[in-house]
């Protein structure tokens, strides 16, 4: 009996190993900028105690870093099914986009 292991398999699918080399750091170099625009919001929100800045960084987290985490994650995970990846990173998304306006429109009260 022979068992192998793998370390690190990477399958490329419709490009080059350049094209998916390039995507992966760009989905890297994003996740990075979504987090550390969250964290400035986080900052001012501990600077000024406004409810308003709070509720900004919720909604970016949960319009960019959550989203690209769930997908991170679940495109590693085999049980889970791709639609099940879109509905889900695409309802965070959505709650995202919802905090934020609520922000915007009622974001004084």
């Amino acid at each position: 009996m022979t068992r192998t292991h793998t370390l690190l398999q990477v399958t490329v699918e419709g490009g080059a190993t350049v094209t998916t080399v390039a995507a992966l750091a760009t989905f890297l170099v994003a996740t990075v900028l979504a987090v550390l625009v969250t964290y400035r919001f986080l900052r001012g929100y501990v600077r000024s105690r406004s409810k308003p800045i709070l509720l900004l960084a919720v909604g970016m987290f949960l319009l960019a870093p959550a989203p690209m985490f769930i997908r991170l994650v679940a495109g590693n995970v085999l049980a889970v099914a791709p639609p099940v990846r879109v509905l889900s990173t695409t309802t965070v998304e959505a709650a995202g986009l919802l905090v934020i306006l609520g922000v915007i429109y009622w974001g004084g009260r």
